[in-house]
């Protein structure tokens, strides 16, 4: 039973060291820095948006989330008969309140100021760019694909191409 009872004690004081180890700010300041200086960048679109594709006999219908986006940076390209390339960039700048610009102003003209750029405490807006291609199984119709973007959802119409120039070919 002593075994035991020591086993969940190294547990429990494991799992306390980590809790405290996350109440220290410079905790997460030294894992961001870590990770950015092996070439990945905390902020940044690094995954596709979340889509769903549904087929009727007409066509599809895709739908992406993609908040924070502005309508003019979503790219949607027909590649081929086939497929379709979604492709979007969204950027977030950092807003100063007036009252840092003052202090920027100040710290300016005094030289014993080091730094009046803010401390971060939480910064999870992403920005960056994603490019992400949906092949299909029948062919589209180019001419007749819309697209509508309303509140973070990107909705896309892909009617199926009319297959009345289908030609059967017969075996020798």
């Amino acid at each position: 039973m002593a075994l035991t009872n020591r086993f969940f004690n190294d547990a429990f004081r494991d799992m306390h060291r980590a809790i405290s180890l996350m109440d220290d700010p410079s905790f997460f300041d030294n894992a961001r820095r870590s990770l950015q200086s092996a070439g990945n960048s905390i902020g940044s679109v690094s995954r596709y948006p979340a889509t769903n594709i549904s087929e009727t006999p007409e066509g599809y219908e895709l739908q992406a989330e993609l908040p924070g986006y502005d309508k003019k940076d979503i790219h949607i390209d027909l590649a081929d008969d086939h497929t379709l390339l979604l492709s979007g960039s969204v950027e977030h700048r950092r807003e100063s309140s007036s009252s840092n610009q003052e202090q920027e102003q100040t710290a300016a003209t005094s030289k014993d100021v080091k730094s009046t750029s803010p401390k971060w405490w939480v910064n999870e807006r992403v920005s960056g760019s994603f490019q992400r291609s949906f092949s299909f199984p029948n062919s589209i119709n180019s001419s007749g694909i819309k697209a509508s973007y309303e509140n973070g959802i990107l909705k896309i119409l892909l009617p199926k191409a009319n297959n009345e120039n289908k030609k059967r070919i017969t075996i020798d």
